[in-house]
């Protein structure tokens, strides 16, 4: 990816929401490709989370196609890098941790 390219996907997605993603070509795990890669949004996650239990298979390819900027045919056409791609993606979703207190 040139630098031209880069410029355009951090202006439309903003710097702090892009991440790239190494994903092992094979099982070997000897060649990687870097792939990029956006933060889910609310609205990725809202489908992606409307599918999980009645069609798991839709909600990855949701969240694949929902967030991965390049790559994607290579991806898709390969289960083990689909596979470690969605589990990868689902590492990035925003999740904090919070505290629980008693009300009294």
């Amino acid at each position: 990816m040139d630098k031209k390219e880069k410029e355009a996907l951090v202006a439309k997605y903003g710097k702090d929401k892009l991440r790239i993603l190494e994903i092992p070509v094979d099982e070997k795990q000897t060649e990687m490709i870097e792939a990029t890669a956006v933060v889910p949004s609310r609205t990725v996650l809202g489908q992606y989370m409307k599918w999980t239990d009645s069609n798991p298979k839709k909600a990855q390819e949701i969240l694949l196609r929902g967030c991965l900027l390049s790559h994607k045919e290579q991806i898709e056409a390969d289960d083990f890098m689909f596979n470690t791609t969605v589990a990868l993606l689902a590492d990035l979703i925003p999740i904090g941790q919070g505290n629980i207190k008693k009300f009294f």
